[in-house]
């Protein structure tokens, strides 16, 4: 349940806007999300628009798809009866989610781009340009929640979950191949961390698998990471000469339930 990001309380959705029973208004975006930012957050842009673009067109083209449809499995295992997913970027996951299994999900970013990219998808997920760390969620509100590279404050999400957090993080070997040509040093990814407060890793899984990417897929897939800002010019214009590449894609998925007081 979406709440007001002012006073709290409960948000009914209108045709064009959302409102609290305080009078507090919030309009729509003609795509369909409702921006909740207030105060010094209203500042935050979140993923740009070039990132985004890339990270649709390459997942849209199936890349990363047995993340996907393993994420669906895991949450019809569970039964979840609603989602909220923070950092839901451009919505691939989530839109996925709700077409599946039919629920109540929440998506909640920082990037305009991203959400007009999410809310015309799917007009049947609430999506809100939010804080994550200052969620306009009620206590409790949702059944699970779903992160998928997402930074995460752990209290605030033990707070709007009645049971499940769901964490999507890299492995070691996550596109090395890609790091590979870009750096003449490859450093891993730092391990996932499991050991949450409050918590019971209920399921902790390894999902790889390789793409072989064209150039364009390429492109794609570096313009849609940091690497692309933080890579020397050097490894840029080995990347951009290449006609393909194989590279894996190596996640951790893990379940984690919580146990409140």
């Amino acid at each position: 349940m979406l709440i007001c990001p002012l006073c709290k309380t409960k948000l009914l959705e209108e045709p064009k806007r959302f409102c609290c029973m305080q009078g507090h208004a919030y309009d729509k975006a003609k795509s369909g999300y409702v921006n909740l930012l207030i105060g010094s957050s209203a500042k935050s842009h979140g993923d740009e628009e070039a990132m985004v673009s890339a990270r649709t067109r390459f997942l849209s083209a199936g890349h990363y798809d047995p993340l996907k449809s393993r994420l669906i499995e895991i949450l019809k295992e569970l039964n979840i009866a609603s989602l909220a997913d923070l950092g839901c970027g451009e919505g691939t996951y989530t839109n996925a989610i709700q077409n599946a299994l039919k629920i109540p999900v929440f998506g909640l970013d920082l990037s305009k781009s991203a959400l007009i990219t999410a809310s015309k998808a799917n007009k049947h997920v609430k999506y809100a340009l939010a804080n994550i760390t200052k969620a306009p969620l009620a206590d409790h509100s949702v059944e699970a929640v779903l992160s998928v590279f997402s930074p995460i404050d752990l209290k605030e999400v033990q707070r709007i979950s009645a049971s499940f957090l769901i964490l999507v993080r890299p492995l070691p070997k996550h596109l090395h191949e890609l790091k590979a040509v870009l750096y003449e040093k490859v450093l891993d990814n730092p391990d996932p961390d499991t050991a949450l407060t409050q918590t019971r890793c209920i399921l902790k899984e390894e999902l790889v698998f390789s793409m072989a990417l064209d150039h364009s897929a390429l492109s794609d897939l570096l313009a849609m990471t940091p690497y692309a800002h933080t890579s020397p010019q050097s490894g840029l214009d080995k990347v951009k000469g290449l006609k393909q590449l194989t590279v894996s894609a190596q996640f951790q998925v893990a379940v984690f339930q919580f146990l409140h007081d």
